[in-house]
């Protein structure tokens, strides 16, 4: 690997973020998304002509499983899954009822790929509250939520992370800092965040966090779709050894 894309794509509410390894073009994306008229599972086959060689779910909401059923279609399917366990049919009935359905695809998704880790030329780290420890800290209410997934990909000494769905309660009692000090600051945070939640905007907007990347004529230490719209990262290090950065939107 000589270059890291990442591809923050705005799909309203929720999360999704491929990173793709270049020249192998080995792609992780991490949540599923739609938005009126495209979603990032068809943009990456029809525009870039790349496929998930995995696909991360950090957490079983209807927001973060939309498009499933594109991903079950041979053409866009991923080529491995990798997901916590739940107890299936309690997430199933807190979904809203129209969309339940979308968890009772996933469970077909399971079933048609291989459960998998990331296999690229980086490292792909995560830290979780399983379902069961989450319902026991935070709740019936909350806890999907806060049993997200929470990653951080390593390539060298660039670090980044990407966020779940961790609510205010899980952010504010129960944010893995210990953790975070033990793998190292990363260079910048992809969250999914509300501009209401002060408490999980804060947590991730400081420098207390993260190193800092520059953004729109700032050092920014989080980026969000909310905010930001879909962003093109492109990455890679100099003759000098040190990382370079360009940003676009698409």
């Amino acid at each position: 690997m000589n270059q890291l894309e990442l591809r923050v794509f705005n799909v309203g509410h929720g999360l999704s973020v491929a990173l793709i390894e270049r020249p192998e073009n080995y792609v992780t994306l991490i949540d599923l998304g739609a938005e009126t008229g495209w979603t990032p599972l068809k943009l990456m086959k029809l525009s870039l002509k790349l496929y998930p060689d995995v696909l991360y779910i950090t957490h079983p909401h209807a927001d973060h499983l939309d498009d499933v059923e594109t991903a079950l279609e041979e053409k866009f399917r991923p080529a491995g899954l990798f997901y916590q366990d739940y107890d299936w049919e309690d997430v199933k009935k807190r979904e809203k009822k129209e969309l339940a359905y979308k968890v009772d695809d996933f469970l077909k998704l399971q079933k048609k790929v291989p459960f998998r880790k990331y296999g690229g030329n980086g490292q792909l780290d995560y830290w979780r509250y399983t379902p069961a420890d989450a319902k026991k800290n935070f709740g019936e209410a909350t806890y999907v939520n806060n049993s997200s997934l929470f990653l951080v990909y390593k390539w060298k000494t660039f670090k980044i992370a990407v966020a779940g769905d961790l609510e205010s309660d899980g952010n504010k009692n129960g944010f893995p800092t210990d953790w975070v000090a033990k793998m190292g600051k990363p260079y910048v945070s992809i969250i999914s965040v509300q501009e209401r939640d002060q408490s999980v905007d804060s947590r991730y907007r400081s420098s207390e966090f993260a190193k800092g990347v520059p953004f729109g004529g700032e050092t920014r230490y989080a980026l969000t779709t909310r905010s930001d719209g879909s962003i093109l990262v492109t990455m890679w290090y100099g003759t000098d050894g040190k990382a370079k950065w360009e940003f676009e939107s698409f």
